[in-house]
């Protein structure tokens, strides 16, 4: 396991290149496809310091928002396949975006560099309704009690709508949030009963008293919530491939094997490093490595699953 690697110990790994020499001799770029200050922004740079000390290289970050991410995930795989460009983004959340209004590119084609961690997705429900549990939600739904089901924007609504074909549970209106903050407020104001959001998102809302949380729709559980009920504890199916947000990494097709094992790897020791893990510790945002082909598996998964889950066509009419 790589731990530590300074100019001599990348030499060794990347003796296999021949005449083109050390990887990495240069700096490296981190395309962010979001605004500074957001979740993706915030990991990479949190792991930029310690990453550039793995590979004795700066890196760069580069924002580059816009069109639902489409924007910055069309730059990252377009780039120069060197080894020196790579990028990080949810591929549930992205991939969603790019099903409904699809870019004139294949994001499929990029190639999966390291899984750094997962936020769980939860169902939280308005504590001045007294939902005993997410059956009792899903009954409230049936009986015509509850209607509205809040989300964080469109990339929730497959989930959403999980709920309805798989499940039983017949909501009307499906309300888009900007945010968890949002999201918390609308269910402490009784706007509606129940949504879904982040476990880390809904960490303000349930400490206040104002939410309870009635599921958590991965079967890993989460950490944040850890004595929370899964939705397959609850006898319900699994949609493991919905219910969490699995923080992946990539880089532009046909780059090396080689070039991407020494990145993968020092992405590796970066995150067991202890300053990453310290830092993971005190915010709560966990952080574990996966390699390259479970970020592959991942993205292969969701644009696999989905559209077998939902018409499309219903989907872009919900989202606008």
């Amino acid at each position: 396991m790589l731990k530590t690697i300074g100019v001599a110990g990348l030499a060794g790994l990347a003796g296999c290149l021949g005449d083109e020499g050390e990887y990495p001799d240069d700096d490296l770029t981190a395309v962010v496809p979001f605004d500074e200050g957001g979740g993706s922004d915030t990991y990479v740079r949190q792991m930029a310091g310690p990453l550039s000390d793995e590979l004795d290289q700066d890196i760069r970050v580069e924002n580059v928002p816009g069109a639902g991410a489409m924007r910055g995930i069309g730059q990252l795989l377009t780039s120069d396949p060197d080894g020196y460009t790579f990028g990080k983004f949810n591929p549930l959340t992205t991939s969603i975006e790019a099903m409904i209004n699809p870019p004139d590119f294949e994001m499929q084609d990029l190639k999966g560099l390291a899984t750094i961690g997962f936020n769980a997705i939860v169902v939280i429900g308005d504590a001045d309704e007294g939902l005993e549990d997410f059956d009792d939600a899903v009954d409230r739904y049936d009986d015509g009690e509850f209607e509205n089901l809040g989300g964080l924007g469109v990339n929730y609504l497959p989930k959403a709508m999980f709920f309805q074909e798989r499940y039983g549970m017949p909501w009307s209106n499906y309300i888009q949030y900007s945010g968890a903050g949002p999201i918390n407020q609308a269910v402490a104001s009784g706007e509606v009963p129940v949504a879904i959001t982040s476990d880390q998102g809904a960490t303000a809302a349930v400490d206040g008293g104002d939410a309870d949380v009635l599921a958590v729709l991965t079967s890993n559980g989460s950490s944040v919530f850890p004595d929370a009920p899964t939705i397959t504890d609850l006898g319900y199916e699994g949609m493991d491939f919905l219910g969490q947000v699995t923080r992946s990494m990539w880089v532009p097709p046909e780059t090396p094997e080689d070039r991407v094992e020494v990145l993968s790897e020092a992405i590796e020791a970066t995150i067991e490093s202890d300053e990453v893990q310290s830092w993971a510790a005190e915010t709560g945002n966990e952080m574990a490595y996966g390699p390259p082909e479970e970020a592959d598996q991942v993205l292969e998964d969701v644009w696999s699953e989905i559209p077998d889950l939902v018409d499309l066509d219903d989907l872009r009419d919900e989202a606008n």
